[in-house]
Parts: C-alpha cells; structure tokens; sequence
C-alpha cells in the first residue's frame, strides 16, 4: 500500500478543517439574520385607533359629561379617556415642537377635520369609545344630521370647557385615525401668493370646506378632489358652480354636502374665486 506524504496528510487535514470552520460559519450567520426580530416601537405620527383598541390599550376609561354637544345637541355622557395622554405615550409625538404641526382626524366616511396642534393642547379633549346615553344594547346614539343618519362609531372626539362657538375647535365622530402633519407640508401648501383676494377664498375654503374636500390632494376625500387633475372651475360653470355651493339639494337628490349656513353669496364667489386661482397652481 502506497504511504500517504506526511506533508500532503497535513494539508488534507488543514483544509479540511477550515471547509467545517467556513461551513460553522455560514451557519450561524444564517441563523442570525433568520432570528433577527423585527424592532416595533411606539414612535409614529400616525395612530391608528382601531388597532390600538384590538390590543386592548383603549380600556382606562371614565365617565365624563359634555354640556351642549354640538353633534347632539343636549348634554351627553360618555366613556372616555384624556386624548393628550395617549399622545404622551409616542415620544416622538412629545418631541414635536408644536406650533410647526397640524393635527388631522381621519374619519371612516373620509371626512379628514384638521386643527393646529398647538389649539388642540391647549384645551381639555377626550377620545369617546361609548355613548353611555345610548339605548339598552346599542354602543352609540344616533346622529341625525340635514336629514341624515350617521354613524358614531367607532370613536368620537369631545371637550369639556370651550365654547361650541369656537369653529377651530373640532368634534369628528366616526373617527378612526389620527394624524400629525407638518404644516409646512400640509396647508400651508394651498395658502395663495401675492393675491389678497384669493387669500381671503382660502380663509373661508379652509374654515368651510377642507375638511370634506382636497385641493392637490390635501384635504377630506368625503367629497371630490377640487384641483387635480382638472380644477372644477374647468368643468363646472362659474354661475352653476355657485349655484350647487350656496343650495347642493337643488341639484342632486340625496347630496351629502350640506347647505352652508355660514356663507353668504359674497364669501361663495371668494371661495370660487379661490378655486380659479388653484387651477393655474395644480401639483
């Protein structure tokens, strides 16, 4: 039988072992990155409700009375929980500075009510999980607004101490998430420039209509976009487009927009007048 060369035996075994080293190698490697978990924390700018309910962190609730509900209009009581505390558990949200920032209720419907955040902390709110007003069986009570029955749930936004005359102030119902948006990035991107007239169409377009309308894609999605891809000044007749504003049951059987009690016809052909100046400011 042939010897095997001592030299040759020795780099058999060398190269042997480092094959089984190079091998062990991968090997754990692989499982590292296969265990590596997935990091989930708290920080976001975005809440969602409905989910933070499923993971049963909506639960420290207490019975709070609200005097002259807007949506209501009678004094209701509800199981609630301070709003502000809930936003103190995302420290990203408590680093904010908050004069920079908005805040954006997205409703189911897709009605999307925004506020500065700096307003919003400043007064007493709470998020309502439960009507407890509502009949025998029933989470909520029912919403009957311009002939319409709407839905409460599955959460509602309420104060306790302000004014419901104070229009900045909020009260969406049939909300589900919450937003925090830079307004420098938001509204602030449909504020007119160098043209006093149609600032003041954004004055009264912001305070009456972003909420249930977008214009370049900021804004509610309850109704139709205003800006893009066309403007509705392009489609629309200037006379009948303010004709549907001032009385929208005129044209259509069954409409979701609402008579708007608040405008007259000189605020109508300024928010029109607005809407001709975004169709020449398109994304």
């Amino acid at each position: 039988m042939r010897k095997l060369d001592p030299k040759l035996f020795v780099f058999l075994l060398l190269l042997l072992a480092s094959c089984k080293q190079n091998t062990k190698q991968k090997t754990v490697a692989k499982k590292v990155i296969v265990a590596a978990p997935q990091i989930q924390t708290p920080d976001s700018l975005s809440i969602d409700l409905l989910a933070l309910q499923k993971q049963g962190k909506l639960k420290k609730t207490t019975v709070i009375t609200v005097s002259n509900d807007p949506v209501y209009h009678s004094t209701k009581r509800y199981e609630a929980l301070p709003l502000p505390e809930l936003l103190k558990t995302y420290t990203t949200i408590q680093n904010l500075e908050a004069d920079k920032y908005q805040i954006v209720f997205e409703c189911e419907d897709g009605y999307k009510p925004m506020m500065p955040l700096q307003k919003f902390l400043s007064v007493q709110s709470f998020l309502a999980v439960r009507d407890t007003d509502a009949p025998k069986g029933k989470l909520w009570s029912k919403i009957i607004k311009d002939g319409h029955e709407m839905k409460a749930a599955p959460f509602y936004l309420v104060y306790q101490g302000v004014s419901t005359k104070d229009t900045d102030l909020k009260w969406p119902y049939n909300l589900i998430k919450i937003h925090l948006v830079l307004i420098s990035q938001n509204i602030a991107l449909l504020i007119p420039k160098g043209d006093a007239k149609a600032q003041v169409g954004f004055d009264l377009f912001n305070k009456n209509c972003v909420t249930c309308h977008a214009i370049n894609k900021i804004g509610g999605n309850m109704g139709p976009e205003l800006n893009y891809p066309k403007s509705v000044t392009e489609y629309w007749d200037k006379k009948q487009l303010k004709a549907f504003i001032e009385n929208p049951a005129s044209f259509r059987d069954g409409v979701r927009m609402p008579t708007p009690a608040n405008l007259n016809t000189k605020e109508i052909d300024e928010i029109v007048y607005y809407l001709e100046y975004m169709a020449n400011h398109k994304l």
